[in-house]
């Protein structure tokens, strides 16, 4: 088995899960880290076991050892770190958004057919082993004819700040949780093309700290006449939600996430340690989760990756994906800032540097 050594750039928790799941893969080797704070990133590498810190991106892309650069960067860095590692001849996992503009993501993946390395656009709901088994009924026809599809995520805001801000994340909720729905949807119904979309944006939470969207509810017509319903927000108090429904003509499919802590459920007077995310909240009811990274796909992610690496071909979830994604957002974005359907073929109207300076312009907020 070829060992594929990868480069692991960012310090966040993205990169921790990223990590995580590399450490579940037989001939998967983190060899080494960047980030532009060398006191963060050595704590990574310390946490990690991973032998080497290096504080220049340029002499991550040099090192003879380095098949692979994971991004778990913010944002507005993907494209240039992506480019750059494509010209060096790496492989490259780029967390989602893919990128912030249209021309940057044709950019991305066009450097990588040319240099011959694979862009792995890392959309871990595609993986999920309960969406991956309710799409397998309804694609065996349990469901009749699939006509609707929904997936709603919320919670209560992002863990970063550089999330709040339009010139690193590019948008709000729809940039940060809306990408994952988008494609999830896409992804039950075949990948089917994309007829119109239409968005409703707000701030209803937030104001005091950003200007971005805080809520989003989207409707996706595709050409084979299905539609896909959108909902994600930062406004949930109390907690998170992330489920997808498939509604057919002979049937219906609900998949819950993250219902009752995936089946365990403890009270304890005084706590019992840490969750997964390294907080004390342990004491009274509690529902912890089991096998955290593959109930949540990142192992399975992770693996259909590196086989490609491996072995050649292209991932469930690739370059192309992510771009069709970022259409689609931007396409949100005009919507709620028009009140309008939008139709595809998408006319990207350019003149953007994020695509939510569309709507925030429209709101008077730019």
């Amino acid at each position: 088995m070829k060992k594929v050594r990868v480069a692991q750039i960012g310090s966040g928790f993205i990169s921790e899960v990223h990590n995580k799941s590399f450490q579940t893969l037989e001939g998967v080797e983190v060899v080494c880290q960047h980030d532009n704070d060398d006191m963060r990133g050595k704590a990574f590498c310390e946490k990690f076991g991973i032998p080497n810190f290096v504080s220049d991106y340029d002499e991550v892309l040099k090192r003879k050892d380095v098949d692979c650069v994971s991004l778990g960067i913010p944002n507005f860095l993907h494209h240039e770190f992506a480019i750059k590692a494509a010209k060096a001849g790496k492989h490259i996992i780029c967390e989602k958004p893919l990128a912030l503009r249209l021309d940057h993501a044709d950019e991305m993946i066009q450097q990588c057919k040319k240099s011959g390395v694979i862009l792995g656009y890392a959309e871990e709901l595609c993986y999920v082993p309960k969406n991956v088994r309710a799409k397998e009924i309804a694609d065996q026809g349990a469901l009749g004819d699939v006509f609707l599809v929904k997936q709603h995520e919320k919670h209560a805001g992002p863990y970063s700040p550089w999330f709040w801000q339009a010139d690193t994340a590019g948008g709000g909720i729809l940039m940060d949780m809306g990408c994952h729905a988008i494609e999830c949807c896409r992804w039950l119904l075949g990948k089917p093309a994309v007829k119109s979309v239409y968005c409703q944006a707000d701030l209803f939470l937030h104001k005091q700290i950003t200007k971005l969207d805080d809520h989003i509810i989207m409707l996706i017509e595709f050409a084979t006449g299905q539609i896909a319903e959108v909902e994600s927000s930062w406004t949930l108090k109390g907690g998170m939600i992330s489920n997808v429904e498939i509604h057919g003509t002979g049937g219906v499919i609900y998949a819950n996430l993250l219902q009752d802590g995936m089946g365990l459920k403890v009270f304890s007077e005084k706590g019992y340690g840490e969750d997964y995310f390294d907080k004390p909240q342990t004491i009274g009811w509690h529902y912890p989760d089991w096998e955290w990274l593959w109930q949540n796909g990142y192992p399975q992610e992770m693996r259909d990756f590196i086989h490609c690496i491996r072995e050649g071909g292209t991932p469930l979830e690739s370059g192309a994906d992510g771009r069709i994604v970022l259409e689609i957002m931007i396409a949100g974005y005009l919507s709620a800032a028009t009140g309008k359907k939008v139709p595809f073929p998408f006319k990207d109207p350019g003149g953007y540097q994020t695509p939510v300076e569309i709507w925030l312009k429209a709101r008077g907020a730019m």
